[in-house]
């Protein structure tokens, strides 16, 4: 499916954004997903020897993982056993979580020390 379409001395890392960007365009179920990918994978790195740009691999990785992530439901946790919380879930998470330190504090009346702030990226 992917014959020459990465070949040496051509552009072929744009050329393997595009055929990304229609990959992830289209939808389909996730075993036909995973074939498509591993396909497309196996293609680049027969024809040029190198590993995918990690952008990409990053965004194919997503493009597997698209029902889970775009799952809204605030039980998740509770509801499955290995959730894959989204960008948006997880800052909710940290945000939501106590320290048992900062719990202790509160129980002597003290005020809570200042801790830091996790950040996600």
């Amino acid at each position: 499916m992917y014959a020459n379409s990465f070949t040496p001395g051509t552009d072929y890392k744009k050329a393997f954004r595009l055929v990304v960007d229609d990959l992830v365009s289209t939808k389909m179920p996730v075993p036909w997903r995973n074939k498509a990918i591993e396909d497309l994978t196996d293609a680049y790195i027969t024809q040029t020897g190198e590993t995918p740009d990690s952008r990409q691999l990053i965004r194919l990785a997503n493009y597997i993982l698209q029902d889970d992530l775009s799952e809204k439901f605030p039980d998740k946790v509770s509801r499955t056993e290995y959730p894959i919380l989204s960008r948006g879930q997880l800052k909710l998470r940290y945000k939501r979580e106590v320290s048992c330190g900062t719990l202790i504090h509160y129980s002597k009346g003290r005020k809570p020390s200042s801790k830091k702030k996790r950040h996600i990226k």
